[in-house]
């Protein structure tokens, strides 16, 4: 951007980027103009006389030497009049330049300019695990949550149906009902005969004191997990709580920032877009000239009732 800055005056004279383009189409019509001209130079006269005629008709009339030598100082005025054409025009496209990479200007991009540090938005704070929380126990508490989960397990596993208790109970329950069982015929059927070792009430009551234990045991696994769980959504909360509160605070200060930068960008297309085309001494004498076509064109204009248009200076 500073660079363009080589085609606008510090004063405030100069050219809008109307002005400047309407001066470059003068000079472009001036330059047509100008090198028609040229080319149409001859450096003979043509004549032509009918037969039998006696006054011959000019077609064509040769340049004479003050208009040779003037090619020399026509040149010069095309070459300086594309100059002109060339300066204004790059200097519309640098103020439009300038216009576009205001517009595109990013908020880091602004913050570098202003000296302002962007503050990182926040992030959310860890959320305790189950495993961070029962490495939070002391020894005997882990060794009593292990040791009850593998009790409930174990018994678990032992009085569910497809358990071994469960299904040996099953089985003298049945042959309890069926004590015999008889296989083959004739001479060699067998019979099996089933005795119970142990009385189906001692099995009973194992059994339902294997419940009772496993009941306990679950309980107590189900309290110690609840503890567990009710310690990581506490933890959850004041986690999500935390991020809220930083976020919003956090968002509020981006908020300003965005604000401030829209109305830098608001300001500095305000400042672009007033700037004005300067013209280089070099080029004076020449943009001089162009104008003045402008302004025989204005009283032409005003002639016809037309509206010039307006050069802006």
């Amino acid at each position: 951007m500073k660079k363009d800055m080589i085609f606008f005056s510090e004063d405030g004279k100069g050219l809008t980027s109307t002005s400047a383009n309407h001066i470059a189409n003068l000079a472009k019509e001036m330059i047509s103009d100008m090198e028609t001209t040229l080319g149409e130079m001859t450096f003979f006269s043509t004549t032509v006389t009918l037969i039998g005629g006696e006054n011959p008709n000019v077609l064509n009339r040769g340049a004479d030497s003050i208009e040779v030598e003037s090619v020399v100082s026509q040149l010069h005025k095309i070459a300086d009049a594309k100059s002109l054409i060339a300066w204004l025009r790059e200097g519309i496209k640098a103020k439009e330049r300038m216009l576009s990479e205001v517009s595109a200007q990013t908020l880091e991009e602004y913050a570098k300019i202003k000296g302002i540090r962007l503050e990182e938005p926040p992030k959310m704070g860890d959320i305790l695990t189950e495993d961070e929380y029962f490495a939070s126990k002391s020894i005997d508490e882990r060794c009593r949550y292990y040791s009850v989960e593998t009790l409930a397990a174990t018994l678990g596993k032992a009085i569910h149906p497809g358990g071994e208790f469960a299904d040996a109970r099953k089985a003298l329950q049945s042959k309890v009902k069926k004590p015999h069982d008889v296989e083959g015929s004739g001479r060699d059927t067998l019979i099996f005969t089933y005795s119970p070792t142990v009385e189906e009430r001692v099995v009973e009551d194992v059994y339902f004191r294997l419940q009772a234990q496993y009941r306990d045991a679950q309980s107590q696994l189900n309290a110690m997990k609840y503890e567990c769980k009710k310690a990581v959504e506490e933890s959850a909360i004041l986690a999500k709580s935390e991020y809220t509160r930083e976020f919003s605070a956090w968002a509020n200060g981006r908020k300003l920032i965005e604000a401030q930068h829209a109305e830098y960008i608001q300001r500095r297309s305000q400042e672009i877009g007033g700037l004005r085309i300067r013209i280089p001494q070099s080029l004076q004498d020449i943009y001089g000239i162009v104008s003045d076509l402008g302004k025989n064109s204005k009283d032409k204009s005003a002639g016809s009732g037309e509206r010039p248009p307006d050069e802006g200076v």
